[in-house]
């Protein structure tokens, strides 16, 4: 869990923006609220996730994120039911805006009857939250058992 002012960074959001879409409009809940001076909200990795997919989604597209409050929900409640590197090489599509999917780069179709989707490269994301989020082992100590022999 990170606090927020490290997701203003990651995201590009400003301190208002962040207040505004986490606690007034709540569009992105974080995962623990701020108790108090001090204690600042924090986030996971997959909410900082779905904030960086919804400034895409305002910036690059101009969708207004209020009338789509229940799928930024539903996405968040997709990405919490998927390990981090089972991520890479996904695709999140966004079916007539009301439903997202994650699928693999290499069976991305849309048919005659499905409807019309925004495909959203992930890996590109992935990349900032993996420098933020991977674990800081400052210790400079070397493992207890080398690794012998791998099968």
């Amino acid at each position: 869990m990170i606090p927020a002012g490290r997701v203003q960074k990651l995201t590009g959001l400003t301190v208002n923006q962040l207040r505004e879409w986490s606690h007034r409009r709540d569009l992105v809940r974080p995962d623990v609220d701020a108790d108090g001076p001090g204690r600042p909200a924090l986030y996971s990795w997959q909410t900082v996730l779905l904030l960086r997919i919804a400034v895409v989604l305002r910036q690059r597209f101009r969708i207004e994120l209020q009338a789509h409050k229940k799928l930024l929900h539903a996405l968040h409640d997709l990405f919490s039911g998927v390990s981090f590197p089972a991520l890479r090489g996904c695709v999140l599509a966004l079916r007539a805006m009301e439903h997202g999917e994650l699928l693999s780069e290499g069976t991305i179709r849309v048919g005659v009857n499905d409807p019309d989707t925004l495909f959203l490269h992930l890996d590109s994301h992935l990349d900032v939250l993996e420098a933020e989020f991977a674990p800081q082992d400052q210790s400079g100590q070397l493992p207890l058992f080398r690794a012998v022999q791998i099968r």
